[in-house]
């Protein structure tokens, strides 16, 4: 994991969720904090949520996943996943961590 980075502007992390969000898997929900966090939901089940920041990764910005901290009172912690120019490879990983198989699909 690595360490907090100052997040971008709003109105870039806003640019860049409008352009990832019609490419998530119709029927999850996508919202952005006034922070800055994009907040990626099944509503079908209420366990199954993702966050993602944007932040500085390479000299570039990239999708990271939020983590909670060891401890409740400890910050948050970033994984980088995918540069945010790449929005098709990020859309495809955040389906397939919030996907919740059919009972056909299971039974498969």
């Amino acid at each position: 994991m690595h360490a907090r980075t100052t997040p971008p502007p709003a109105d870039i992390v806003r640019t860049a969720a409008v352009q990832l969000a019609p490419l998530v898997r119709p029927g999850l929900n996508v919202t952005i904090s006034s922070d800055g966090i994009v907040e990626i939901r099944n509503p079908r089940d209420s366990r199954m949520q993702q966050s993602l920041v944007l932040r500085e990764h390479q000299n570039a910005l990239w999708w990271h996943w939020v983590w909670p901290g060891p401890t409740r009172d400890d910050p948050p912690e970033y994984e980088p996943m995918v540069g945010a120019d790449d929005v098709d490879e990020a859309a495809r990983r955040i389906t397939n961590v919030l996907h919740v198989a059919e009972a056909t699909e299971a039974g498969q």
